[in-house]
């Protein structure tokens, strides 16, 4: 590391034994330098956790019992696991530590040569070409102003199912898999809310809304079909739908922001205020002063969309073999793919190498990629999935395979266990030159 490096006073409130690079400083492209060197391109994420005051965790992010309600999180109860966001996500909880918001809660940072951490983003930022590649660069830069990763992965892991709610910008894809639920059957009936029955009319829904915070429920849940996740498939929810996620271990893709609108009083975990309906809805999708109209939330209201009584065969994505990168002791499967909202927006593939299996792996674009089970290497990173993590150690589980280690051939991925080794990987937006199964899907 470059002695002009500085470290910054603040900690990340998991790894407070970690300093963190000050990534705007002078010395970070010998960061980059040193990061891309340590594992052939492949960096490793630190494991990022975060609570919602409103929620309770299910228990399955793998935490050690103790570690789920830490001390200086004022009763706040870890239930999502971020591994791939570049921007510090807005919970509302306080670390009692500071006073203050936890320090770049949920952003990513990189694990470096030395030990300590470094934002995702500043490495990005310090040479965009090499750790995202040209094409991702061109269409972040596009969308958000700036180089950086436009997609987010995490896991959701609520006790029970949050408020039904809706994006109005944020679409989202979903992959409900037996390795982060282990146990589950597959005749399981935890059930996601979606949309609105067919039934339904303008005058119901504004009554029901207008029932919020007042009394006894709004009933909004009553109003909702609900549809059985299959387990190690995908699904995807278009913006604008309502949705109530189900209670299992949720690995989820996203979009690079994080807004909402609660359309549901009262949840299973408790009451909520009304004003927590807008908590994070943006000016430019939902006018702070139109905030509790609820006859404007009713003419802004997809009900097209909400009613689509073709809604979960269009949007159920069933694993489907990824022929490209089967072969010699490796399955594949695409768990996301195809299009929705009009084009290409992220996809997910799930690959098992048996063991002593080895493959060297080349898509098209860099990945972020986690461990579902068993060990072995990604490159030159060595990984292994682990059970009951104590808050503070380091696992090394997460990581994101940049531009540069696909200029060099791609990585050799090696299974060096007895076990199974299984990855996922979460592409970006427009990844692929060919959309992954648009044919198959058909």
């Amino acid at each position: 590391m470059a002695a002009s490096t500085s470290i910054l006073a603040d900690k990340l409130h998991e790894y407070p034994q970690q300093g963190v690079i000050d990534g705007t400083g002078g010395g970070i492209a010998s960061v980059l330098d040193d990061c891309l060197n340590k594992s052939g391109g492949v960096l490793q994420l630190l494991h990022r956790y975060a609570g919602r005051t409103f929620c309770t965790p299910g228990k399955r992010i793998r935490l050690d019992a103790k570690s789920y309600y830490p001390d200086y999180m004022g009763g706040t109860g870890l239930d999502e696991l971020w591994m791939c966001c570049t921007v510090p996500i807005v919970t509302g909880v306080i670390d009692t530590r500071t006073k203050k918001a936890p320090f770049r809660e949920g952003e990513a940072h990189v694990l470096t040569s030395s030990g300590q951490t470094v934002s995702l983003q500043d490495l990005i930022a310090a040479n965009p070409k090499a750790v995202i590649g040209e094409k991702v660069t061109a269409f972040s830069e596009k969308l958000f102003g700036y180089a950086t990763w436009p997609i987010v992965s995490k896991k959701f892991d609520n006790l029970n199912p949050i408020p039904d709610h809706l994006h109005w910008a944020k679409w989202e894809v979903y992959d409900i898999n037996s390795f982060d639920n282990p146990g589950v059957s597959p005749s399981h009936y935890h059930t996601t809310a979606m949309g609105l029955y067919s039934f339904v009319t303008k005058e119901q829904f504004l009554a029901c809304m207008k029932r919020f915070g007042k009394g006894e429920y709004n009933g909004i849940r009553h109003l909702a079909p609900h549809v059985m996740m299959q387990l190690d498939n995908g699904f995807v929810m278009p913006n604008g739908v309502l949705h109530s996620p189900t209670n299992l271990c949720t690995h989820e893709l996203h979009v690079t922001m994080d807004e909402h609108f609660l359309a549901e009083d009262l949840t299973l975990d408790g009451r909520i205020g009304a004003k927590d309906a807008f908590y994070a809805c943006r000016e430019e999708d939902y006018p702070k002063a139109k905030h509790e109209d609820w006859d404007y939330l009713v003419e802004k209201f997809d009900f097209a969309a909400n009613q689509d009584p073709d809604f979960v065969l269009k949007n159920s994505r069933p694993a489907i073999p990824a022929k490209e990168f089967q072969g010699n002791g490796v399955d594949a499967k695409w768990i996301v793919y195809g299009d929705f909202l009009g084009d290409q927006k992220c996809s997910i593939l799930r690959l098992t190498v048996q063991p002593g299996g080895k493959t060297t792996f080349r898509p098209e674009c860099p990945a972020l990629f986690h461990t579902n089970g068993g060990s072995g290497r990604v490159g030159k990173l060595n990984v292994r999935y682990h059970q009951n993590m104590v808050l503070g150690e380091i696992y090394p589980e997460i990581g994101f395979i940049t531009q540069a280690a696909l200029a060099n051939g791609g990585v050799e991925i090696e299974n060096t266990g007895t076990e199974p080794l299984v990855l996922t990987f979460d592409f970006p937006q427009n990844a692929h030159s060919k959309t992954p199964g648009v044919t198959a899907a058909k």
